[in-house]
């Protein structure tokens, strides 16, 4: 994709957010969540990686990802529009009718070799659910109700144990691989943008508020405090370009590699800066009002989200077997 056609696919996701951005909690509704939606559905972003080559490069996905996390928005960007069809894409299944999102465990890991206690998740707007085991065998399963979720604004719904199961085929060696990094480095990319929108909003919060006379971002404990938050950001964010840069350039297997890598380092990189911004909000973030627990929901959950740091240590530390 040209520069330009990026740029405008670019600022087309970033419009959703003054339009259907949620400010509070109470903002989640079943209604804003359908608008919502079918405005991003309206898009044709679904098909960026359908064709063979794909007309988004990883990179340019991520990129996507983290505008998209940057807000509190209902939509199911990563699940129905990039993972599912990049899923089938890898499959070289370019018939499958209706919209599937991805199905994850009950403790929103890859699944390992059977399909029950699944749920589907970042569902809005999905009719089924594609299943992916060790083996990368593909199965397409059905939906059933609402399953609860930490992240307020991202919609889970849980797969019955009686539910339909339709065998698609089986991902090759490599292209499992691929796929288990591509899911790995938007997730991360997510939440890179998550952590930096909250961290800015606290920096332009310290500018204004004041206590004893001063602004707050005067003190130098806030100063030090944002800017060792900005430096876990900046260092999450890089991490996780070279990751999406890997897949596009590098064989699966250390493009995986690369994907653990940002995954286990903006696990906690992430966290850490949200845990910052919330300190300078004081006590107003800790409200149900306030925007900042919707980003801390979601960033506690993405932290352990495919896979926690203490998952991807172990893979980690094995040594790279020479190509």
């Amino acid at each position: 994709m040209d520069r330009e056609e990026f740029a405008l696919v670019r600022e087309t996701v970033r419009s959703l957010a003054p339009r259907y951005g949620v400010t509070s909690a109470d903002e989640v509704k079943p209604a804003t969540r359908t608008a919502a939606q079918q405005a991003l559905d309206d898009m044709g972003l679904s098909e960026l990686r359908r064709s063979t080559p794909p007309a988004a490069t990883t990179q340019e996905c991520a990129l996507l990802a983290q505008d998209h996390g940057r807000h509190p928005l209902t939509t199911s960007l990563l699940g129905t529009v990039l993972l599912a069809p990049e899923l089938l894409r890898l499959l070289g299944d370019d018939t499958s009718p209706g919209t599937p999102t991805v199905a994850l465990t009950r403790e929103l890991r890859f699944p390992d070799t059977e399909f029950a206690d699944l749920v589907a998740w970042d569902s809005e707007g999905a009719d089924s659910a594609l299943c992916v085991t060790a083996d990368g065998t593909v199965s397409r399963v059905g939906l059933g109700p609402a399953a609860p979720s930490t992240d307020l604004v991202r919609s889970v719904r849980a797969v019955p144990s009686d539910a339909p199961v339709q065998v698609l085929g089986r991902l090759t060696a490599p292209d499992r691989l691929r796929w288990e990094a591509y899911a790995l480095v938007l997730v991360t990319a997510e939440l890179v943008g998550a952590a930096g929108s909250l961290l800015e909003q606290a920096v332009q919060y310290a500018r204004v508020r004041r206590q004893y006379g001063r602004t707050i971002g005067s003190f130098q404990a806030v100063q030090h405090l944002l800017a060792d938050a900005t430096v876990l950001v900046e260092a999450g964010t890089s991490v996780t370009h070279y990751a999406a840069w890997s897949l596009d350039n590098e064989p699966p297997e250390r493009a995986l590699r690369a994907a653990r890598v940002a995954k286990a380092e903006v696990n906690s990189s992430a966290l850490e800066a949200v845990y910052a911004g919330m300190q300078v909000f004081g006590g107003i973030a800790q409200t149900w009002e306030h925007i900042a627990h919707l980003y801390l929901r979601k960033v506690r959950l993405g932290a352990t989200l495919l896979a926690t740091t203490d998952d991807l240590l172990p893979a980690l530390a094995a040594p790279e077997v020479p190509r």
